[in-house]
C-alpha cells in the first residue's frame, strides 16, 4: 500500500524532516468525521497502520508521520529524546492545521509520546487509543540481546537485515529511543492528569506490555476500558486488523443519547430514522 505523503520541516535544535502519510474520504460530498493521528513505536514505521489508514480514511482524515530516525523521515544526530519527539509532534499538528479536538491513537513507544501530550494538552485530545503501550515497558529481550553482542555499531547494521529486517530504523537510533526514552520513563503519575475518554488495546501473548500492566494502566486512567485481542502479540493492529479496528470503531463512533447514555453512530441514526 502506497498512501499520499507530506514532507514536513520541524524546527528544534536543528531543523529535520518528517515523512507523513495524510489521507482522508474522497468523496467532497461527504465531509471528514474528524481527524485521527497515529504515532508509531520504536524501530517501526507509519505502515504499520497501514489497516488503521485503509479503513478510518474512508470517512476520517487520517495523519500518520514516520518519527524522527524512523521509516522515511530524516536521521539526525540528536538525542532522541521524548521532548524532541513531543516538539515534532506539537509541530506536525500546527504544520498540517490539525483540526483539535482530534483521535489520538499510539502504539508501543508511541504511548510515551501521547500520554505526555494528552495530560500536558487535554482539551486538544477528543479519544485516546492506546495499543500494546504503557507506562513503564521493557524491550523485548531478543533485541536487547543483539544489542548488547561485543560487536562494533556499524557491524551489528549491516547484519540489521537478516538479525531484525523489520525494523525501521538504524540500531543506532533504536539505541538512543531506548536509553534515552523508553527505559527510563516511567508515566504513571500522569495517568490520573489524562481526561479524555481512553481505549487500551493489548494482545493476549505480548510479553512486552503484559495484561496485568495494562490492567494497571486502565485503573489509573480516569476514564477508560480495555479491550483483549486474543491470539495477538505486540502489534496487534497487524496481526489482527480486523478485531483492533472493530474495537477502534466501536469506540470512536460512540456518542451520548438523549438519555445520557452511549450509543453508536449507528444506533444513534436508527433511533433518528424512527
Amino acid at each position: 500500500m502506497d498512501f499520499p505523503r507530506k514532507t514536513l520541516t520541524v524546527a528544534g535544535t536543528v531543523p529535520v524532516r518528517l515523512s507523513v502519510i495524510d489521507v482522508g474520504p474522497t468523496d467532497t460530498q461527504q465531509p471528514a468525521r474528524g481527524t485521527i493521528v497515529c504515532v508509531h513505536g520504536a524501530g517501526g514505521q507509519a505502515e504499520q497502520w497501514k489497516y488503521q489508514i485503509e479503513y478510518f480514511s474512508r470517512h476520517y482524515r487520517v495523519v500518520v508521520p514516520d518519527l524522527r530516525g524512523h521509516g522515511r523521515s530524516e536521521q539526525p544526530r540528536s538525542a532522541y529524546s521524548l521532548e524532541e519527539f513531543l516538539w515534532d509532534f506539537t509541530q506536525m499538528l500546527e504544520l498540517l492545521n490539525i483540526a483539535q479536538p482530534f483521535i489520538l491513537m499510539a502504539h508501543s513507544f508511541g504511548g510515551p509520546i501521547a500520554l505526555t501530550y494528552a495530560a500536558a494538552q487535554p482539551q486538544q485530545v477528543g479519544k485516546l487509543v492506546l495499543i500494546a503501550t504503557a507506562p513503564e515497558m521493557h524491550l523485548n529481550p531478543f533485541y536487547e540481546a543483539i544489542l548488547k553482542l561485543p560487536l562494533p555499531m556499524g557491524t551489528l547494521e549491516r547484519l540489521r537485515p537478516m538479525l531484525m529486517p523489520q525494523l525501521a530504523a538504524p540500531l543506532v537510533v533504536l539505541k538512543r529511543v531506548l536509553s534515552s526514552t523508553l527505559f527510563p520513563w516511567r508515566g504513571w503519575d500522569l495517568l490520573p492528569l489524562v481526561q479524555p475518554p481512553t481505549l487500551i488495546i493489548g494482545g493476549q501473548f505480548d510479553f512486552i506490555v503484559p495484561v496485568s500492566v495494562l490492567q494497571r494502566m486502565r485503573a489509573g486512567l480516569p476514564n477508560a476500558r480495555f479491550e483483549l485481542v486474543r491470539y495477538a502479540r505486540h502489534l496487534p493492529q497487524l496481526e489482527r486488523p480486523a478485531a483492533v479496528n472493530r474495537d477502534i470503531e466501536g469506540f470512536i463512533e460512540r456518542r451520548r443519547s438523549w438519555r445520557g447514555e452511549e450509543e453508536t453512530s449507528e444506533e444513534h441514526k436508527r433511533s433518528a430514522d424512527c
